[in-house]
């Protein structure tokens, strides 16, 4: 690992600054490196302050988290920038691999927080990519890759000095419209119809957002009854869960539901972003049942992963189930007998991590 950076700029109190981070012989490091540990840039200065970047390889994402570290000086600035970008071999950043984020220090973001510590530091982290990916695309650049980090302070204004208002654009509420479109069913041309229940929507929309849809209804294989009938039969899901779906579809975002009922729909909706492939639906489920294994959720998770390959969600419901007393809680209960059943060789690849242990 090597770092190098270029020297600060201060202009009418902004601070821009850029760093390296070269990651020599990246498949070596991931295997030395053990499960959240990372690693780290040397120090470099931005502004008044001192900084340093973490790279953490897990099973799952490559995570990037910039420290800065304010110490005993006063934090001056309100407002920022943070770039994080993976350089190509010609040094050029790579669009897929690069995430910008605008922090206020003067608010509690997810993405940053402030922790009032004896030495006060601001955090700000990314996930960048998945690993599957990200590892395959490294090795086809020498195993090794360089992040760049590209920092932005805004320093706050003189309490005499006039501020002009900004001419901020208010934010998008295009989710809004397209939702009650979804509602409204103006110039609908298309009926689904799941169970004793049926949906109406739109297939310009519906191909916007998915490629199943898009064959279906206007490929050259598009079935002759969409076209003639408009009507949809929608067989083996739920009409709630096809409901939350289109949901999803025409807003990015899911309904509000009882938080009972969070995994069970996590589970279902998993399926039904397999069957019409819409790629973020599938992470935004993934991610919210990789933060949710239990001993009630592990065997229908592991259930679901192995059935629709989502093998990293597999791995880790079967890196819960190592531990002896998750598997032992598992094994009394019912989802045990559904794993068996429907997923037999799972249950052969746990009794063979078993083995190993």
């Amino acid at each position: 690992m090597s770092t190098s950076a270029s020297s600060s700029t201060i202009v009418v109190g902004t601070v821009n600054r850029c760093h390296l981070l070269k990651i020599d012989s990246y498949s070596r490091t991931r295997d030395l490196l053990p499960c959240g540990t990372c690693a780290t840039s040397r120090d470099f200065r931005v502004g008044n302050y001192t900084a340093h970047i973490q790279c953490y390889p897990s099973n799952y994402y490559v995570s990037l988290k910039l420290i800065l570290d304010i110490g005993t000086s006063v934090l001056h600035h309100k407002r920022g920038q943070v770039q994080f970008s993976v350089l190509d071999q010609a040094c050029k950043p790579v669009s897929e691999y690069t995430k910008t984020t605008t922090i206020d220090f003067t608010l509690n973001q997810d993405s940053f927080t402030f922790f009032r510590r004896r030495n006060p530091r601001f955090t700000f982290s990314a996930d960048l990519t998945r690993v599957e990916k990200f590892e395959k695309w490294v090795l086809l650049n020498g195993d090794c890759f360089t992040i760049r980090c590209d920092i932005t302070l805004m320093e706050a204004p003189s309490a005499t000095t006039p501020v002009e208002p900004d001419a901020v654009a208010p934010p998008s509420d295009l989710h809004r419209h397209l939702g009650g479109l979804l509602l409204g069913g103006e110039g609908a041309d298309v009926k689904f119809q799941v169970g004793e229940e049926s949906f109406h929507a739109h297939r310009c929309v519906l191909a916007a957002r998915s490629s199943v849809f898009k064959a279906e209804f206007f490929g050259p294989m598009a079935m002759e009854e969409h076209t003639v009938k408009g009507v949809v039969h929608v067989d083996g899901v739920e009409a709630q869960v096809f409901k939350a779906f289109l949901h999803f579809v025409y807003t990015d975002s899911l309904p509000d539901i009882s938080k009972e009922e969070e995994i069970w729909m996590a589970q279902h909706l998993l399926v039904v972003a397999d069957r019409y492939d819409t790629e973020r639906l599938k992470r935004v489920c993934e991610d919210k049942l990789l933060k949710s294994i239990d001993v009630n959720s592990a065997t229908t998770t592991l259930a679901l992963a192995e059935q629709h390959h989502y093998y990293g969600l597999k791995e880790a419901c079967l890196d819960f189930l190592e531990l002896p007393g998750n598997l032992k809680a598992v094994v009394a209960s019912d989802g045990f007998d559904h794993l068996a059943t429907s997923c037999p060789a799972v249950l052969r690849e746990i009794i063979a991590k078993l083995a190993e242990l």
